[in-house]
């Protein structure tokens, strides 16, 4: 039996979900807020078991009160509803604490299935909401592999070759680079080509983004 929570600020919503939830048999007792501050008024002050919440509200973002929730009780429930689905907030409310995230208008799990999904160890996500979550990992995955494979070669580039890398990141001709590192015109090339194989690009602007992916340059 649980004590929710539900923080929105669109009252017919908030309205319409605590009716839902009153009647469902693991709810004990509903509370909710329409402000962040006053969320994690009632997160301190009550015993709350789950937290229902919106992320976009008038004096904050409800990642705040996932965040408090979590601190207070380790074997919390958060599951975000919300109408925002970039990627920033999502991954921002799972590393808060939540373990579901459904959007507002995905009709193919209902609140109740999400909480019941919750209370059964499961995270409930909106498909759409699940595949950024996958993609976002998958964009860490690679630009990790990335860092260890320029990391770990032996071909990491030369002091000269990060002054080089940095001058034409910065959109300097071959000319203006040599000028300005007080080296021979000739032997820009040369260095280019070096940084090109080894970060394994093949013109100025993969160079820039293969090195600024491994943290060679900022």
């Amino acid at each position: 039996m649980a004590h929710i929570i539900v923080l929105e600020d669109n009252l017919a919503l908030q309205r319409r979900m605590v009716e839902i939830i009153s009647e469902a048999d693991f709810c004990t007792r509903i509370s909710y807020a329409t402000t962040v501050a006053d969320c994690k008024k009632k997160l301190l002050e009550s015993n709350i078991d789950i937290l229902l919440v919106d992320l976009n509200l008038p004096d904050g973002s409800g990642s705040s009160c996932i965040k408090l929730f979590s601190k207070i009780n380790p074997n919390s429930i958060s599951i975000v509803i919300s109408a925002l689905s970039d990627g920033n907030s999502i991954i921002e409310a799972i590393e808060n604490g939540a373990i579901g995230y459904l959007h507002k208008d995905d009709n193919s799990l209902q609140t109740i299935d999400a909480i019941k999904m919750a209370l059964n160890g499961h995270s409930p996500m909106s498909p759409s909401i699940a595949y950024k979550v996958i993609s976002r990992i998958q964009d860490l995955s690679t630009l990790n592999i990335k860092k260890k494979a320029v990391g770990n070669s032996p071909s990491i580039l030369t002091k000269r070759e990060l002054e080089v890398l940095n001058m034409i990141a910065k959109g300097l001709s071959y000319s203006e680079t040599a000028s300005y590192l007080e080296i021979s015109a000739q032997t820009v090339p040369v260095h280019i080509r070096n940084i090109y194989k080894k970060l394994q690009a093949t013109n100025r602007a993969e160079a820039v983004f293969e090195a600024r992916s491994a943290g060679l340059i900022e």
